[in-house]
């Protein structure tokens, strides 16, 4: 029996020290776990930090997004605004634009200017010359001492108003060719003599300004060349003194016109040496002329 009494007490005894190992390892678990959930606790609080600073950043980067689209909204329609105000300032200078195209097309339509072709029925052929009418010279009667200085190109329908009135009058004469000495050909010297001389007025579209030049055969830069010729006048020691005209190099005559009844005359010009600088100028030579449009 006391056998059975000591085999009992060692067993408890034994059993007693297993459940002290046994508590004691559950104890060191339950700590190993504690300091698991504190680490786990610490790393979920570090998250959450972040967490938190990285919605606050992003509720600031939205606040900052929000702000550049306002500005970019704003500025976009600031530029729009400005296109659409200078899309209206180019309507308007488009307008002027071409209320000013018609105003130059406007004048170049009410402008240019017009000259006598002496010698010549038709026009030259230069750009935007039109004819507007071809007649014949006309002018105060070579003998006379008064009456009007110039020639006139008349045109061969005239239109009458009033007339057989009686009184003083100053008459106008058709004109001759004069003393040509083969001035514009051997062969052609018989044929001009005495005969009509024509002429035509041309009308310039494109240029506003005409000038004759006495002695030359070329413009200056920058002019049209409307045609060359001679320069021809009344005879010096004649009572009816005209002024100094440009005939072309290539005349015609007024068709039938060959009788010798004077009127008004045109002689060629020539070089007188002494007061005239010679050279350039040569004595007895015939002076050339072109007439010249800008």
């Amino acid at each position: 029996m006391f056998c059975k009494i000591v085999s009992l007490s060692i067993f408890l005894s034994l059993a007693h020290s297993q459940d002290e190992d046994a508590i004691t390892k559950l104890q060191n678990a339950v700590l190993v776990l504690q300091h698991r959930v504190s680490v786990t606790e610490a790393q979920l609080e570090k998250t959450q930090t972040r967490l938190t600073q990285a919605d606050v950043k992003l509720q600031q980067a939205e606040m900052n997004a929000a702000t550049l689209k306002t500005q970019l909204t704003s500025q976009l329609n600031t530029a729009v605004k400005r296109l659409q105000e200078t899309g209206v300032a180019l309507s308007k200078e488009g307008a002027r634009i071409a209320m000013a195209e018609k105003e130059i097309q406007r004048l170049k339509d009410n402008s240019g200017t017009t000259f006598v072709h002496w010698g010549r029925t038709s026009c030259p052929g230069t750009p935007s010359t039109t004819l507007v009418y071809s007649g014949a010279v006309g002018g105060t009667g070579y003998d006379t001492q008064g009456g009007a200085a110039n020639y006139v190109c008349l045109p061969p329908n005239p239109q009458w108003n009033k007339y057989g009135q009686g009184g003083t009058s100053s008459g106008m004469y058709g004109t001759e060719y004069q003393d040509l000495d083969n001035l514009f050909g051997t062969k052609n010297a018989a044929k001009f003599l005495d005969n009509d001389v024509v002429c035509a007025v041309c009308h310039v579209a494109s240029r506003s300004s005409q000038i004759m030049i006495p002695a030359r055969r070329e413009c200056q830069p920058g002019w049209t060349k409307e045609y060359e010729g001679y320069l021809m006048t009344s005879y010096e020691s004649q009572g009816g003194k005209k002024l100094f005209t440009c005939v072309d190099e290539n005349p015609e005559v007024a068709r039938g016109s060959f009788e010798d009844k004077n009127g008004a005359l045109m002689y060629r010009v020539i070089a007188q040496c002494g007061s005239l600088q010679c050279p350039n100028y040569v004595q007895g030579r015939e002076l050339t002329c072109v007439v010249c449009t800008k």
